[in-house]
């Protein structure tokens, strides 16, 4: 079986992981079952040969279990030091760099205590990476992204866009 067929297998299963992982109302089970998608996204991204990308999910697996107990904004400040040594470490190109301000946005989310915010960064971070996946050409990888990002604004939506009282509109006056 080759590299690229593994990597399919095991991208699929961050596809299945994170298609429901954005559902989810607590923000603890969500950033726990994004930690283990990462773990199989990293390993995918290694058999590509895409050491950035491969490695910033790996530590991202581990920074996602960091996230759920600690919000200190030096944590996340050191999460993302790490990120970008990674970055600076194993550079191949733009990819490289798309990677890394994805992690970013994904990181700034993930050390929120903010709900909102944090889906708001997945969706900027999984548009980011949807990028990267489409230049990479790993079909799915890009679907993981597509299913990440719409299933976050789904969830987005659910939570903050429904169900909100609509304010009538100011009484109009007409002169006489």
């Amino acid at each position: 079986m080759s590299d690229f067929l593994i990597s399919q297998i095991l991208v699929t299963i961050t596809l299945i992981i994170e298609f429901f992982a954005m559902q989810l109302k607590n923000k603890n089970y969500i950033l726990a079952a994004l930690s283990v998608s990462c773990f199989f996204n990293g390993i995918h991204y290694l058999l590509l040969d895409q050491p950035t990308a491969g490695l910033i999910f790996l530590f991202s697996s581990i920074r996602f279990l960091v996230s759920i107990k600690w919000k200190f904004q030096w944590v996340s400040i050191a999460s993302l030091c790490i990120s970008l040594v990674i970055t600076i470490t194993t550079y191949i190109g733009l990819l490289s760099i798309i990677g890394f301000v994805a992690t970013v946005f994904v990181t700034v989310g993930s050390f929120s205590h903010n709900d909102k915010f944090l889906r708001l960064m997945m969706i900027a971070g999984g548009t980011l990476w949807f990028v990267h996946n489409l230049i990479l050409w790993t079909p799915v990888g890009i679907l993981v992204e597509a299913i990440f990002v719409s299933s976050s604004f789904i969830g987005y939506y659910r939570y903050y866009l429904t169900n909100k009282p609509i304010k009538p509109l100011p009484p109009t006056y007409k002169d006489n």
